[in-house]
């Protein structure tokens, strides 16, 4: 599980200097909608490892990892 929640925090970084980035101001200068898609970024960064898990040929940590 600690190899899930490592890719989920590698993901949710990537994630959220994309967003940052893509909404075009420093964060001190959003308002509220942009600081509502930097959120959406929290769940969204969710989907590749959750993907990973749900794979049974994954074998770091899939859903058919040897030893689960």
């Amino acid at each position: 599980m600690r190899l899930f929640f490592e890719s989920y925090f590698r993901a949710l970084l990537a994630t959220l200097l994309v967003a940052v980035f893509a909404v075009g101001k420093l964060p001190f200068a959003f308002d509220g909608a942009d600081w509502l898609t930097v959120a959406n970024a929290v769940w969204v960064a969710a989907l590749p490892p959750l993907i990973r898990f749900l794979n049974p040929n994954d074998t770091a940590f899939g859903v058919g990892k040897e030893g689960k």
